[in-house]
C-alpha cells in the first residue's frame, strides 16, 4: 500500500486505524527525503540542553 492508497482508504473509511497507518506511511516518506538521517535521529538540531533553572 502506497501513501496514496492510504490516505484514499481513510477518506472512505474516516477510520481512526486507517488515518494512523496513513501517518505510518507518510512518516516512512517523510523520512526517506532527508538524506544522510538515521531513521529514529532528531531533526532538531539543537545542541544546548539546558532547562530553566528554578529556586
Amino acid at each position: 500500500m502506497n501513501e496514496t492508497d492510504a490516505w484514499n482508504a481513510f477518506w472512505k473509511s474516516g477510520s481512526i486505524y486507517e488515518y494512523l497507518m496513513y501517518k505510518c506511511i507518510h512518516n516512512d516518506t517523510v523520512e526517506d527525503n532527508y538524506p544522510g538521517k538515521e531513521k529514529n535521529e532528531i531533526y532538531n538540531e539543537r545542541t544546548d540542553n539546558q532547562r530553566t533553572e528554578y529556586r
